[in-house]
């Protein structure tokens, strides 16, 4: 079995009992204590469990959750949820776009509904990682694309890359879009892995501002590996889910906080 099938096993396990052995993990994947033992250990390194005294407990139960449905959900599962949210946000981001802009959009479901609102625009530069954003581009007008190299993430139709040290330097656009996977006013914006976080910080740093999209939903998100704080994010495009009392901690934090209406777009 591979390691990513064992560690999405184990995850469930420990959501469905509370609590897993190494001899009994062992003999159920078929392979050595050690091997068992190693994925325990990249897990607690995740946030996902705690290690025992010859097993593992539950860690941060809302990251387990969180990182195993991650594993799990398609690219098309996650283009359909929260669609009127996320499209109503694409369209309020895409009037901060002028024809001509050079701005940098990372991959997802929700900055593809931007690169889709962005059909109308003129003549614009685009860096992105995100292959359905690419494509979506393609039906601009005149748009120029740079799509980054690296490895294909299925669930997130993105190209994920590691990266060298000064990778972007030759790099500089007005905007960033990014859509994340969490946001908080104490722990800024995140996402699920550390290549992930990683790509999406240097998006942050090649940018003169940072505009982040999320549906309400990902403000109860957890996500381990931080891109950013909120002192480099500039905007934050969301729905009208987003409560009062999170709205306030972000815009404390010195960010502009936009609300889109699905309701008023008819979708």
């Amino acid at each position: 079995m591979l390691k990513a099938a064992r560690q999405k096993e184990i995850v469930a396990l420990l959501q469905g009992g509370g609590v897993v052995e190494v001899s009994v993990l062992a003999e159920r994947f078929q392979t050595s204590p050690i091997t068992v033992r190693r994925d325990l250990i990249e897990l607690q390194e995740r946030g996902v469990l705690a290690r025992t005294r010859g097993g593992a407990i539950p860690g941060n139960e809302v990251y387990a959750e969180g990182w195993a449905r991650y594993e799990s959900v398609s690219y098309a599962e996650r283009e359909r949820e929260n669609y009127r949210e996320k499209r109503a946000i694409a369209e309020l981001a895409a009037q901060s776009v002028s024809d001509g802009d050079c701005i940098l959009i990372n991959g997802g479901t929700t900055c593809r509904h931007l690169a889709e609102a962005l059909r109308g625009h003129h003549h614009l530069h685009v860096v992105t990682n995100g292959l359905t954003v690419a494509m979506e581009l393609a039906k601009s007008r005149n748009a120029t694309v740079h799509l980054l190299p690296g490895t294909v993430d299925f669930q997130k139709m993105t190209s994920v890359g590691r990266l060298e040290t000064g990778a972007f330097e030759d790099i500089t656009v007005r905007a960033a879009f990014l859509g994340v996977h969490g946001i908080s006013a104490s722990g800024g914006i995140g996402m699920l892995t550390p290549e992930e976080a990683a790509m999406n910080r240097a998006f942050a740093e090649a940018a003169q501002s940072v505009n982040v999209l999320v549906d309400s939903s990902k403000f109860k998100a957890q996500a381990i590996f931080r891109i950013t704080h909120l002192d480099k994010v500039a905007r934050v495009f969301t729905d009208d889910g987003i409560s009062d009392e999170v709205r306030r901690s972000l815009e404390q934090a010195g960010v502009e906080v936009l609300v889109a209406h699905a309701e008023e777009n008819g979708h």
